[in-house]
């Protein structure tokens, strides 16, 4: 895999380092879509490590819609520039998987809320860059005032985008903009009559709880991010979106059960976000090397459990077996 990532750091596009100000009107597609998926995540990696080898297979159909949405900065409590070149990642990582189209970078005012989308062939990826909660405390950090989407849940402090661009007051704010932004996507694709939803399972108990792995859940101690991202989705989803609900950080203790060739494809999108992640440190004075760690890990392995658009999301599940 150090050779995928050498390979990579050549081939990954370049993402400006500026974004404009001011908000613009939602974009009209450039092609007649007939299909809508959307990968809603905490961090800028999630996706890549849990679900890379499907989101891969669904950017390479020229005619399905890809939508990504990152709820945290992924900052981990650093002001050194990480959360940027994270976000750069994550467009590297997408755009490996659309090959070389022009990438338009744009603000849309969502629910009150000014949010940097960038759009790039049948993809956009939207960030709404709130401060990362810490792993194993769902707290926050520091440097930005110990706010957290689990502290927003579960006491109703407020959090605002490191950027400073917004501030959500509300639990129901933040999953009124998640579904706002579904809406939206959703206005450009009217055949898509029951779009996917890939995302964290919010049959969880995150890693906060130290007796998290003794859980019956289908997503023991998964990162407290990873969780509210799940629980914000699972107040709109059913109704409307199919699901697939996928296991985060327990999956390590699991089958590794990919083929090859989604394995390779997985591969392509995780080394690519480490590539210009590599690149954006580098230029800063602190190179972060691809996590090999992370991919033995999690890159093997896929699992997920499915929900239809007019089956409810119920406590204590059954849980995923295998992945797809």
């Amino acid at each position: 895999m150090l050779v995928v990532a050498a390979l990579l750091i050549a081939a990954i596009p370049q993402v400006p380092a500026q974004t404009p100000a001011n908000p613009t009107p939602a974009q009209t597609p450039a092609a007649p879509y007939t299909a809508l998926v959307f990968y809603v995540g905490a961090h800028q990696d999630d996706w890549e490590l849990f679900r890379g080898n499907a989101a891969m297979k669904d950017l390479a159909e020229a005619t399905t819609r890809v939508v990504f949405i990152y709820a945290s900065a992924g900052d981990a409590g650093r002001t050194d520039g990480w959360w940027e070149a994270r976000e750069r990642g994550a467009v590297a990582a997408v755009r490996s998987g659309v090959g070389a189209a022009p990438l338009t970078i744009d603000h849309v005012r969502v629910n009150d809320h000014v949010i940097l989308r960038y759009t790039s062939r049948n993809s956009a990826s939207y960030f709404l860059r709130l401060p990362d909660g810490r792993y194993q405390f769902g707290t926050g950090y520091p440097a930005t005032n110990n706010e957290s989407l689990s502290q927003l849940r579960d006491t109703g402090k407020a959090i605002s985008a490191v950027d400073k661009s917004t501030t959500y007051r509300t639990w129901a704010d933040f999953h009124a903009t998640l579904k706002s932004i579904m809406d939206l996507e959703r206005g450009l694709v009217p055949s898509a009559a029951h779009p996917l939803v890939n995302a964290p399972d919010y049959s969880s108990v995150d890693n906060s709880h130290p007796d998290c792995q003794s859980s019956r859940t289908c997503n023991a101690c998964d990162h407290p991010d990873h969780k509210a991202v799940g629980e914000a989705l699972r107040q709109f989803v059913g109704g409307v979106y199919n699901r697939n609900w996928w296991a985060g950080y327990d999956t390590q203790n699991r089958a590794e059960n990919l083929l090859a060739a989604d394995f390779t494809q997985k591969g392509r999108a995780f080394f690519a976000y480490s590539a210009a992640v590599l690149q954006e440190t580098t230029a800063n004075g602190k190179p972060a090397e691809a996590n090999l760690g992370e991919w033995k890990a999690w890159g093997a392995r896929d699992y997920i459990r499915t929900v239809n658009w007019d089956q409810p999301d119920v406590d204590g599940p059954a849980c995923a077996v295998t992945g797809k």
